[in-house]
């Protein structure tokens, strides 16, 4: 009585590939756009606060935060959202968040599903001691 062993790789190779492999591929490559978009989100709430906290007055501190959040999203394929509160006082506290959707699964390329929201949120204080203008 003799074993015959004809053809048994193929079959294993492909259920490695289709039940090992694809999961682990969907999932690297779902990763790095994640990590990338929260640290896009959060580099921009600061530098939108930044730039909110040492403007001469508020409406000039909203335009340039907003600019700069713009001027991030255009280079990123993919939308954000600011908010600011607070206000110029010494001492006050500026407060942004830039809102980001995530992808939960994404084929790089071809299809994405993105449902889940970030995000970002950053605080900066108004100088106690600045200058004001007139």
């Amino acid at each position: 009585m003799t074993c015959r062993d004809n053809g048994a790789v193929p079959v294993e190779f492909a259920a490695a590939v289709g039940l090992l492999l694809l999961p682990v591929f969907v999932f690297v490559m779902t990763i790095a756009p994640v990590v990338e978009r929260r640290t896009v989100a959060g580099r921009a709430a600061a530098e939108a606060a930044r730039a909110f906290a040492v403007a001469d007055d508020a409406p000039s501190g909203v335009a340039a935060a907003r600019s700069i959040v713009e001027q991030i999203d255009a280079n990123h394929p993919f939308d954000l959202t600011l908010s600011l509160t607070g206000d110029l006082d010494r001492g006050a506290v500026i407060t942004a968040q830039v809102r980001v959707v995530m992808p939960v699964v994404l084929f790089p390329g071809v299809a994405g599903i993105e449902v889940a929201d970030y995000t970002a949120t950053h605080r900066e204080e108004v100088d106690r001691f600045r200058s004001l203008g007139p």
